[in-house]
């Protein structure tokens, strides 16, 4: 059970982590105009959100699903949380969508959404880890 937390927690580090860096990292893809940095960021974007941060949500999501039968209840504390990380997910997919974006039309202006995104993101990652801190114990 302990190896199973631990898992959790370092897969959740490197999911919140590339979280809070895909907005910032894709809305700095849309600053340069050079062909030769615009494909080699792009690529560096696709490369960290499809094998870094995608295989963490899964790895996160799976095993704290696992924890669940550790779990004494379906508390509302755990309930709010999950509802809280349903967002999460929702916010990671949306990264996905700005990264097909600026690779479909670099011109396009999508700085706004990368700021957006990255506050909401960092709001809820702040609610989730106030959630887990806060549980009665």
């Amino acid at each position: 059970m302990h190896l199973l937390k631990l898992l959790h927690f370092a897969a959740l580090l490197a999911w919140c982590g590339t979280l809070l860096y895909m907005p910032a990292m894709i809305a700095a893809g849309t600053h340069h105009n050079q062909p030769m940095f615009y494909r080699h960021h792009t690529h560096l974007m696709r490369l960290m959100f499809t094998l870094v941060s995608s295989p963490a949500a899964l790895l996160a999501i799976i095993s704290g699903t696992l924890l669940f039968p550790g779990a004494a209840a379906l508390e509302p504390w755990l309930i709010l949380k999950l509802s809280v990380v349903c967002l999460l997910v929702i916010g990671h997919a949306l990264c996905g969508v700005l990264i097909l974006k600026i690779e479909r039309r670099p011109e396009g202006r999508i700085r706004r959404h990368c700021t957006i995104l990255g506050s909401v993101l960092t709001v809820l990652l702040g609610v989730t880890l106030w959630l887990v801190l806060a549980k009665p114990l």
